[in-house]
């Protein structure tokens, strides 16, 4: 795979016949994860058979909540079509620092052995975009369905979230 300035904060995501395959690198956030929803999370499920999913965090310096919600939402994806598991490989000491604060140290499938990429790897995200309101709140939803320890830390966020997207919404007209 031949990628130029792995210091960049970026989210790469390839596939082959194993499945699909993502690399995070550098400090990922809402703002940069937004795209991989489209990119990975709707196309699970599309087949006859759920792929396998493998993510490299072993260049990740940092994690946000969004982010380690929509990992728990691709594995949550796996899991109900086909029993099948995210596979987190060599995360950076800071990303286990993260996952453990919230309490998905043993909730997520961690694995120390490096993974074989695919040789074509696309970046996804490279640069930041202002992620809409429901993607943060469905990411959030789906981490707080993991521990009771998470639904206390993100159950304020939740809130003021769901809040927010019922005063965008338009009230509805009444005969």
């Amino acid at each position: 795979m031949a990628v130029s300035n792995t210091n960049a904060d970026s989210l790469l995501l390839g596939s082959d016949q194993r499945g699909f395959f993502l690399v995070a690198r550098g400090s990922i956030r809402a703002s940069l994860c937004f795209p991989l929803r489209e990119s990975l999370l709707e196309q699970l499920g599309k087949g006859p058979a759920a792929p396998a999913v493998s993510a490299d965090l072993s260049q990740c310096s940092y994690v946000d909540s969004t982010f380690i919600g929509l990992l728990v939402a691709v594995d949550k994806r796996l899991r109900k079509i086909s029993g099948a598991r995210l596979r987190l490989h060599r995360p950076s000491a800071a990303c286990r620092d993260l996952l453990a604060q919230v309490g998905l140290g043993a909730y997520l499938q961690i694995e120390d052995s490096p993974i074989e990429l695919p040789s074509r790897m696309e970046v996804v995200s490279s640069a930041e975009q202002r992620p809409a309101a429901e993607f943060i709140l469905s990411a959030h939803e789906a981490l707080m369905e993991t521990s009771e320890e998470a639904r206390k830390k993100f159950g304020l966020l939740k809130e003021m979230l769901e809040k927010k997207l019922r005063k965008e919404k338009p009230p509805q007209e009444t005969p």
